[in-house]
């Protein structure tokens, strides 16, 4: 019989237990993991704590190459601006525009935090899709009339990334040169406020 408190302690602090740890992966579970960080610790993207988070990140860096990430894990988070710092009314309009590409999901969900995994499966079709001529033809007028005239302001990991999903977007999804542009627009990385380059196609055209 003088077992029974002792059980009974013993049951109680196993119950606690459980409750402390569900506790804990509820208070974790609204955390958006794409956001960068390990699941808990990274912001909401579009919130501003996101913004915030994102704006203070550099592991999206120019001088990035591509036989660099290949080496990365996929778990890896490629975050932050590459050139100018983050404008907040433009990036919060490039992830409402991200969301109606959320059915493809070889196109990024924002443009400012892109997992590794992503970016290595993106310069894979960069090497492995080959265009006809006619779909390099295609590809040639969509670069013509983005807004960094080519898949990114300078020829890093982004570059061949995204030339890559331009790649897949038109011979395996069958999509103009204007519905790519406007792809390669919304996914700008470079930071700086919409249509900074003053060019006639802003990145968040629709």
């Amino acid at each position: 019989m003088r077992k029974l408190p002792l059980l009974g302690i013993a049951l109680g602090l196993v119950i606690a237990l459980v409750v402390v740890i569900g506790g804990s992966g509820r208070q974790h579970s609204g955390a958006d993991t794409r956001a960068g960080a390990p699941a808990g610790n990274a912001p909401l993207a579009g919130t501003p704590a996101g913004f915030t988070y994102l704006a203070a990140q550099n592991s999206n860096r120019c001088d990035l190459q591509p036989s660099e990430l290949l080496r990365y894990p996929d778990s890896r988070r490629l975050q932050g601006s590459c050139c100018q710092a983050m404008d907040r009314a433009t990036y919060e309009g490039q992830l409402r525009k991200l969301r109606a590409y959320a059915g493809v999901s070889a196109i990024p969900a924002n443009p400012y935090d892109i997992p590794a995994g992503l970016a290595k499966r993106l310069l894979g079709y960069q090497r492995m899709i080959k265009l006809t001529p006619a779909q390099q033809t295609t590809y040639r007028r969509a670069m013509k009339m983005s807004s960094l005239k080519g898949p990114c302001c300078c020829h890093c990991w982004r570059w061949d990334a995204f030339q890559g999903l331009s790649n897949y977007l038109i011979a395996r999804k069958g999509w103009t040169a204007s519905q790519v542009a406007r792809v390669i627009d919304t996914l700008e990385g470079c930071g700086g406020a919409d249509n900074a380059s003053g060019s006639a196609h802003p990145r968040s055209s629709t």
